[in-house]
């Protein structure tokens, strides 16, 4: 479903591709991105529902972002972003999984739990998997600095561990009851 004309989340679009094209586009993004998570917080509720769980606000070469609304009690598959990522959680909480690599296969994760209002930061070379342990959709604005979708990437398989070419068909399909 499109955003309707006056969704709060064009201006977050827009405050936060202007930050992005700051002096210290990390820094900048981060702190508007806090503001908006804390705004978007005190409303008690998600800004914007699709039925799939991510809707893509905004792609270019120096900044992705991402409205996520976690189903509860699923978990995606690990994969990388090889850019920063901050997450603006605003409704809910997400579990983050943090897998280290052993070679070429992820080891057992460190699990992280995050609860509105939370920012999260995950550096370029952080491999996750997020889920909702909790019984709501959650909400959540995921911005990576870089351009995510035309990144070359890898998505690691929950059968073997072993690490694939990250494909968004397989990401989906790959999500599993938690």
């Amino acid at each position: 479903m499109p955003l309707s004309a006056d969704s709060l989340l064009y201006p977050a679009i827009k405050d936060i591709v202007n930050a992005a094209a700051g002096a210290n586009p990390f820094e900048e993004v981060k702190a508007v991105l806090g503001d908006y998570t804390n705004r978007f917080h005190a409303l008690g509720g998600l800004v914007h529902e699709e039925d799939d769980d991510e809707l893509l606000l905004h792609a270019s070469p120096q900044l992705t972002i991402y409205h996520i609304t976690l189903s509860p009690g699923v978990q995606y598959p690990p994969h990388n972003h090889l850019m920063d990522a901050l997450v603006g959680i605003y409704w809910g909480g997400e579990t983050n999984f943090i897998y280290p690599l052993a070679g070429e296969e992820v080891d057992e994760p460190e699990r992280q739990d995050f609860a509105a209002p939370a920012l999260v930061h995950m550096s370029a070379n952080t491999i996750h998997s997020v889920a909702n342990t909790g019984s709501a959709r959650s909400g959540a604005l995921h911005v990576y600095l870089g351009d995510l979708p035309g990144t070359d990437r890898q998505l690691w398989s929950l059968a073997d561990n072993r690490p694939e070419p990250f494909d968004n068909i397989r990401y989906m399909a790959g999500a599993r009851p938690i």
